[in-house]
């Protein structure tokens, strides 16, 4: 029999597409390696105050997701698509006419990271809302969409400003502008959900914490600590992946390259594989999972000087990396409740901000550039005592039945 699909049914997936594209203009920044050397010309500035840009983007983009969260839990998503997606297009499109640094840290860094945060947040944890029953599945395909967008941006961008020069950015920004603002009107939130998709009255359950209640918990805390230390061990090596292939494998940068592509694939595979698993195991059994895999990704990059065995090692690094992102916001809606879902996770996403800030900076200070092929082999182990720091964090959590499936039901 073919089950009858209710507006309200049909709706959800409208809202779901709606976030997939959303979230899809948001990963923009994943691919601001391709603009660099256009941008360092641009500005006359060296190649690290460039990439300052990217951390810019990062801080303005957790500080904005805060705010972002904080309305949309009193006012609804859709306002700030329209908001969001103005100011996320506008500063790709003003990129084009940056001369200077404090420009091109305003236009990308300011605007573009403050877009991002007004809309990233809202779009994923509004959808997730009208997915009760398979949250985990729906972040998977969500958070899968912050992969693809960048292979579709590093194509793009890169033959259009080879072909433009800096008005490349142009059709850039517009095209983000006018996605967000097709779509951003179908970012309805119900008040809540029951497991068949249907929306009824929202009630506040006994989880249900404010923003003030979850900072007083040690949970929060220590989920905050964990999240930072998932982040930071991946982003620690895949920060820095093409220099590490050519310098292990002697590979040209052409063909580096190809391992970031690797990377990505694999990245988006696991977090396709994440959000069925955190909706079977739970949400601290999965990270465990991933923090494992993420060690013996590691491990075995130390010793890989053959392509293939590089290959499979990356694989695993780069799947279980791309499943953090997935775990944590229905962990944090999971222990904290749905009501300030919003403002919650918003804050909880500094665990991530603190991870891309600190990974390329500790693992720039463990490369040894004298050691030939051996050359990021500390950078490897300093990475791997990190995922298992998180580790013992995540045991401690699943001992205490936080985000298991067995709390859950």
């Amino acid at each position: 029999m073919v089950e009858a699909v209710t507006g309200k049914n049909r709706n959800r997936w409208f809202v779901f597409t709606a976030a997939f594209l959303i979230i899809f203009c948001c990963a923009a920044s994943s691919a601001f390696s391709v603009f660099a050397e256009p941008l360092r010309k641009a500005v006359n500035g060296t190649a690290s105050q460039v990439a300052f840009t990217l951390t810019l983007y990062q801080f303005f983009m957790a500080c904005f997701g805060v705010a972002s969260g904080w309305i949309m839990d009193r006012f609804g998503a859709k306002k700030l698509m329209y908001v969001g997606g103005l100011v996320f297009g506008l500063g790709w499109g003003l990129t084009a006419f940056v001369h200077s640094l404090p420009l091109l840290y305003l236009t990308v860094g300011l605007m573009a990271g403050a877009g991002n945060g007004i809309m990233y947040n809202p779009a994923l944890l509004t959808a997730l809302k009208w997915f009760p029953e398979k949250r985990g599945t729906i972040s998977g395909f969500l958070l899968a969409a912050a992969s693809l967008g960048p292979l579709v941006l590093a194509k793009v961008g890169a033959v259009l400003c080879d072909k433009f020069g800096m008005n490349g950015f142009i059709p850039i920004g517009l095209a983000y502008l006018i996605i967000c603002w097709a779509v951003g009107w179908l970012m309805d939130s119900p008040e809540q959900v029951d497991n068949t998709g249907t929306a009824t009255t929202a009630t506040v359950e006994s989880n249900d914490y404010t923003p003030g209640q979850m900072l007083k918990t040690g949970r929060f805390w220590l989920m905050l600590a964990l999240f930072a230390i998932s982040c930071t061990a991946g982003i620690m090596l895949i920060g820095s992946l093409s220099p590490i292939a050519q310098v292990q494998l002697s590979m040209t940068p052409i063909t580096a390259a190809n391992m970031v592509v690797i990377n990505t694939l694999a990245n988006f595979c696991g977090r396709l594989i994440t959000g069925r698993l955190t909706d079977k195991l739970g949400q601290t059994k999965t990270l465990a999972l991933i923090l494992i895999l993420t060690m013996v990704g590691l491990g075995g990059l130390s010793v890989a000087h053959n392509v293939w065995f590089f290959a499979i090692f990356l694989i695993l690094l780069g799947a279980s990396f791309g499943g953090v992102l997935v775990v944590y916001p229905t962990l944090t809606s999971s222990v904290f409740g749905q009501t300030h879902s919003g403002t919650n996770y918003g804050i909880m996403f500094f665990g991530y901000a603190i991870g891309a800030l600190l990974g390329p900076q500790i693992a720039a200070r463990f490369i040894d550039q004298s050691a030939g092929v051996g050359a990021y082999r500390g950078a490897y182990m300093v990475a791997i005592c990190v995922a298992l720091v998180g580790l013992v964090i995540d045991v401690f959590l699943i001992a205490k039945k936080i985000g298991t499936k067995e709390k859950e039901q």
